[in-house]
């Protein structure tokens, strides 16, 4: 039987202080990239939003409160069922990185078996690999636990002769118990100009071409076409939050793939020409560490410059890298880096400060940003003087964190934000599947193994017997978020949290 594959980003269930957005994001496009360069016929399917068939007020703007109290939106598990079943799709792919999002990624799963028990359902991502057991529960045939290009590619035409599914890369069941065939050296690359160029042209773009004209997907006001794109893959740090603390500490299970490798800049700029000429003017820079090979980012900037594109990166840089050596003294803040960058369109750059106390920096973030040699509030003051807009993230509710050291992050952030931060954003850790936090607070009392995924939100204390009790930390959390930002940010953000657009759309 000839294999015809859809690869689906599940819908989204939110809590009422989140905001929508469609998906979009790269997994899918490039695995989507390397089985068409094999021949094999694929689809994606951004379930957020539907097929172009579909009308967003009957998926992106049709909200449905669930039982767990979180609000749903995006096709339903009976229409996802009706188009695997109708575009004659015998290969379903899930993609899950984010644990939050668990429920929705079964439902995928489940629409695929309901159409057909002998479709064969893929699933990746970091979620799916650290919760490979639910996801084969629920019906996955395979997990892949390493990055997905090469792999997918064997799992189907595996499926497609007929054989069994004992693919290196892998994780199935076998006799109710899960095989895990960890990576074989050829399944990553090192190289990453071999990797498949993302098949952007595949995304439902009269959809997000609506959802942007109608104030795009940010409080930030920035309506145009915006697409993702990395320049690399991996980190050289090791935070106990991050996926690639994992990665790292076993990398003979995820195939090395924590390691910082990057692409050539011919290869970076090929893409970024590629999404010019699908009419892209903005693009979300999606790297771990994007900044950690200073010379050749300098050499793609200068490049960046002439083709009019604005940059934005939302996940954080390492702030490091924005100092440079001085003769004979400490480092300084790289003023000229700092230009380039916003000359190259770089204008919206978030800054990871993480937290004020140098302790919580050292024992779970690597010890990445130390404050006796950056001077944050000086940083912040320069990039806002060049014309950098730079949002700030902090953390707030490690397990032996003190309320003291909370305040003072609280404190820091406020400080910042006067420094001339956008706003600062307060989130508390939350011990994901698949990092060294969530090994860490299970082995010490601090998580409970039976763990509700839907819980799993930045807003959320999940874990419990920490120093400060997790109640006080959503208090302190709330206080932080309202206390430190503007009236103008509150508003905004309070304007596109779907509890909003949940009650208004009750009283009409």
């Amino acid at each position: 039987m000839k294999a015809k594959v859809l690869l689906v980003y599940p819908p989204t269930q939110l809590a009422r202080r989140e905001a929508r957005r469609p998906d979009g994001s790269l997994g899918l496009l490039y695995l989507a990239g390397a089985l068409e360069a094999q021949g094999i016929e694929t689809d994606i399917l951004d379930a957020n939003v539907g097929t172009l068939e579909d009308k967003l007020e009957d998926t992106f703007d049709k909200l449905v409160m669930q039982e767990n109290g979180l609000i749903r939106i995006g096709m339903s598990i009976e229409r996802l069922s009706d188009v695997i079943a109708h575009g004659g799709y015998n290969v379903v792919g899930v993609n899950s990185n984010f644990t939050p999002q668990t429920r929705m990624a079964l439902e995928v799963i489940q629409a695929a078996k309901a159409v057909s028990p002998e479709i064969l359902v893929i699933a990746g991502g970091i979620n799916a690999r650290a919760l490979a057991g639910r996801f084969l529960a629920a019906g996955a045939d395979a997990v892949c636990n390493t990055e997905g290009e090469r792999v997918i590619v064997e799992l189907v035409r595996a499926w497609d002769r007929g054989e069994n599914l004992a693919v290196s890369g892998t994780m199935t069941l076998k006799e109710g118990k899960i095989v895990n065939r960890f990576p074989a050296p050829t399944d990553t690359l090192t190289d990453l100009d071999g990797l498949p160029f993302p098949t952007w042209w595949k995304l439902p773009w009269e959809h997000y071409d609506r959802i942007e004209a109608a104030g795009g997907r940010s409080f930030l006001r920035d309506p145009e076409r915006s697409a993702a794109l990395m320049m690399s893959r991996g980190c050289p740090f090791v935070c106990d939050f991050c996926h690639i603390s994992f990665e790292k500490q076993f990398p003979e299970e995820t195939g090395g793939i924590g390691k910082l490798r990057f692409k050539s800049e011919s290869r970076v700029l090929s893409e970024l020409e590629m999404l010019k000429s699908l009419r892209v003017g903005k693009v979300y820079l999606e790297d771990d560490s994007l900044l950690a090979n200073k010379p050749r980012m300098k050499k793609i900037l200068i490049e960046v410059r002439k083709m009019g594109l604005k940059l934005a990166d939302v996940n954080g840089v390492n702030l490091v890298h924005f100092l440079k050596g001085s003769k004979g003294g400490p480092p300084v803040i790289d003023v000229e880096f700092l230009e380039l960058l916003y000359q190259a369109g770089l204008t919206q750059i978030v800054f990871p400060v993480e937290s004020a106390s140098q302790r919580i920096l050292d024992r779970y973030a690597t010890g990445k940003l130390n404050h006796d040699k950056l001077d944050v509030l000086e940083l912040v003051r320069i990039a806002r003087g060049i014309g950098i807009t730079c949002p700030v993230n902090m953390m707030i509710g490690f397990p032996d964190e003190t309320e003291e050291e909370i305040q003072s992050s609280i404190e820091l952030g406020k400080r910042l934000v006067e420094a001339g931060a956008e706003y600062c954003s307060f989130k508390i850790p939350v011990p994901l599947p698949g990092n060294r936090l969530h090994d860490f607070a299970l082995q010490k009392g601090y998580l409970r193994p039976d763990f509700d995924p839907d819980l799993f939100n930045w807003r959320n204390a999940v874990m419990q017997n920490t120093t400060v009790p997790p109640e006080r930390i959503e208090e302190l959390q709330l206080e932080a978020e309202y206390g430190v930002n503007s009236e103008e940010y509150r508003r905004n953000r309070l304007e596109i949290e779907i509890g909003t657009r949940w009650e208004g759309g009750k009283k009409k």
